[in-house]
């Protein structure tokens, strides 16, 4: 049990994360610079859509090893003799088999991960909301705001934080809850049509993308967000996109400044002339800026499952460790 002056192991694991910033640390404006990011696309739309076969052909643009986390029952194999890929044929919905495929694929070096689809992990069996639903119904307040939310949207933070921070482009498609509206066809008459309505994902899932097409039956996609200034407008639509399409936006994210990548950060961490203080600096600075403390990997030391966040905490306590028990014996 933890005393007045030890913190529970469960907050000093964190390591830099619970360090208390210094208030006098200078806040300094700097020329802001485009990076070279990677991509973030979700495609949206309806059964039969084409939102497997697009993210596909957008990402034959994008990269030359493509991953597919798959949760429509293998239905990307389909679609093998038309694009080369790596399939991973996902087991489960919950939120952690997805971060732990995601250390997988950058341990595989998959430079373009096609999540299809990103719903599953929402309302799928064993997502977002059967975990609340469960945890509440345990839980002796039967509250799921006291309950069930508050022990799972760690759960999905960790989820979107891998998600964001993974390091290749990404491709999520999202399903979307449908509805058919009555529309004149080429004959003057009256039929059904299929329409989308909003993505089958938490509310404000299309923050945390760049850019989103949605899909209609036709194969036409309408972009309606893009943060790539003159690239696509807002509204424009693109018949079936495809390989140039994906090729397009990764021109124009190239043509930004180089950054480190995640590998960069895991070796300078594993430097043994890495000191704790610059680990800190880095982990408080460069990285929570860049929002990548959470991408997901397997620690080349001990081979577990962590995030970049958690590697640097952990080598960056021992460093610590070491520099104070140095210090003391020599003022012994």
């Amino acid at each position: 049990m933890a005393t007045a002056t030890e913190a529970p192991a469960s907050k000093t694991a964190e390591g830099p994360t619970q360090h208390v910033p210094n208030q006098r640390e200078e806040l300094t404006f700097v020329d802001a610079t485009r990076p070279a990011t990677n991509a973030m696309i979700a495609l949206t739309g309806p059964a039969n859509a084409g939102k497997s076969y697009t993210a596909l052909a957008m990402a034959a643009g994008m990269g030359t090893n493509i991953g597919v986390c798959d949760t429509e029952r293998g239905r990307a194999s389909h679609y093998a003799s038309l694009f080369p890929f790596k399939h991973l044929r996902m087991p489960d919905f919950r939120p952690q088999t997805l971060v732990r495929a995601l250390a997988v694929g950058a341990r595989q070096g998959i430079d373009v991960m096609i999540i299809d689809s990103g719903t599953h992990y929402w309302s799928g069996r064993g997502g977002v909301l059967e975990q609340v639903d469960r945890t509440t119904s345990a839980s002796r307040s039967n509250n799921a705001f006291t309950s069930g939310w508050k022990t799972i949207k760690p759960v999905e933070h960790e989820m979107w934080d891998a998600v964001m921070a993974y390091p290749g482009h990404v491709i999520m498609t999202l399903r979307v809850k449908t509805a058919y509206e009555l529309v004149t066809n080429k004959n003057g008459g009256v039929e059904p049509k299929k329409v989308g309505l909003k993505p089958d994902q938490r509310a404000d899932a299309e923050y945390e993308f760049d850019f989103v097409g949605d899909l209609d039956m036709e194969h036409t996609m309408t972009v309606s967000k893009c943060s790539y200034p003159g690239l696509f407008e807002s509204g424009e639509r693109i018949e079936l996109p495809n390989t140039e399409t994906g090729n397009k936006i990764v021109r124009w994210l190239s043509e930004g400044t180089p950054m480190p990548t995640v590998q960069d950060y895991v070796a300078k961490a594993l430097n043994p002339e890495t000191t704790y203080e610059q680990l800190l600096a880095l982990y408080r600075g460069e990285l929570s800026q860049r929002g990548l403390l959470g991408a997901a990997l397997f620690a080349p030391d001990t081979q577990e499952l962590t995030t970049l966040g958690g590697l640097i905490s952990r080598i960056g306590g021992a460093r610590k460790a070491a520099a104070d028990g140095n210090d003391h014996e020599r003022s012994a």
